[in-house]
């Protein structure tokens, strides 16, 4: 039975909390946030932009306010964090020195000097650092990765990722809409984006970024719009928080490849669609679940087998990060930056 403990009950916490009440082989004896009516016996739910929110029955974990009491006190095999992201790196450096594995929130943390030093500690103790990009693990998305992979869509020609949603209000102390905390849309929302475009097609040589504000201040990062400069095919991702409170949450793609087209939204039915060149257009079979379980049931699994992670590897999403710097430093020098 792997144990864990989950620090930060927030919107994440709570779905983190809620899925693993479903996997087998696993048990969260602790809880910990910093705000005491997260963690009461009865919880009372935190909506966010997916999935669902519902009150939480913590009465059979042990909960805690203070991080430190936590892994001193309990014996735990895992810590999960699920705090805001400025804090990613100090809680999992901690946990791993305590001897847990630990699992942290994407983005993996607010700077690649934290994001090294996450990667160094984890090699350092021999613990697994797991870090939470969903969308590699979003059904949909797993459908693209394998139709790619198989040719099933031919060469490819263009790639287009979206990702939109009203400003994340629901962030305690409105934490997500700080940059100097989260790193705005651009690193807490687009990011899910760059790792799945890295993951699915590899570095490219550069990239190219517009950006735009409408209530942050500093440097643009409520809106962007990148071109990664591959050597034979167009891809661009847009995403942001910018958008009106009653616009609907989406995300999608549309690839274009020789042999078809897949699309998927979800503000469409059906979500998923693909358009051969030559036939009727029709809906591939997805996976059930989401992103969230699905990751969470891998992590577990490979714990349960003393298997490090290959999907999603930390130096993987450091190179995430990497790149949202790249496209944060285009955007304010409207240049392109090449990436190394």
């Amino acid at each position: 039975m792997i144990r864990i403990g989950i620090a930060g009950m927030g919107f994440m916490g709570q779905q983190h909390f809620a899925i693993y009440q479903g996997l087998d082989n696993v048990e969260v004896v602790a809880v910990c946030d910093k705000n005491p009516t997260k963690i009461a016996e009865a919880a009372p739910s935190i909506g966010g932009n997916i999935g669902e929110a519902t009150e939480l029955d913590l009465s059979a974990q042990a909960r805690y306010v203070c991080f430190d009491d936590m892994l001193a006190k309990e014996e735990l095999d895992c810590v999960d964090v699920c705090v805001p992201t400025h804090l990613h790196a100090e809680l999992a450096v901690a946990a791993l020195e305590a001897g847990c594995h630990a699992i942290s929130e994407k983005p993996m943390a607010r700077t690649l000097e934290d994001c090294d030093q996450m990667v160094a500690v984890a090699e350092a103790t021999g613990r697994m650092l797991f870090i939470a990009q969903c969308i590699r693990f979003w059904p949909e998305y797993e459908v693209l990765a394998d139709m790619v992979s198989s040719g099933e869509l031919g060469r490819l020609a263009a790639a287009k990722f979206t990702r939109q949603s009203p400003p994340p209000t629901w962030a305690e102390d409105g934490w997500l809409l700080d940059p100097g905390l989260s790193g705005g849309a651009m690193l807490d929302l687009h990011i899910h984006d760059v790792d799945f475009i890295l993951s699915l097609l590899g570095k490219p040589p550069a990239v190219l970024s517009q950006a735009a504000n409408l209530f942050s201040e500093g440097k643009k990062v409520d809106h962007v719009v990148t071109s990664f400069l591959y050597d034979d095919f167009v891809c661009v991702a847009e995403g942001g928080w910018a958008m009106p409170t009653a616009f609907p949450f989406e995300m999608g793609f549309q690839v274009l490849g020789e042999k078809g087209l897949l699309d998927f939204s979800l503000g469409k039915q059906p979500m998923l669609t693909f358009y051969p060149s030559d036939g009727e257009p029709y809906s591939p079979e997805v996976a059930a679940g989401t992103g969230y379980e699905r990751e969470l049931a891998y992590f577990v699994e490979c714990m349960e087998n003393d298997h490090p992670p290959e999907r999603v590897t930390a130096q993987s999403a450091r190179e995430s990060v990497a790149v949202v710097m790249a496209e944060q430093q285009s955007a304010q020098t409207g240049e392109v930056v090449q990436l190394d």
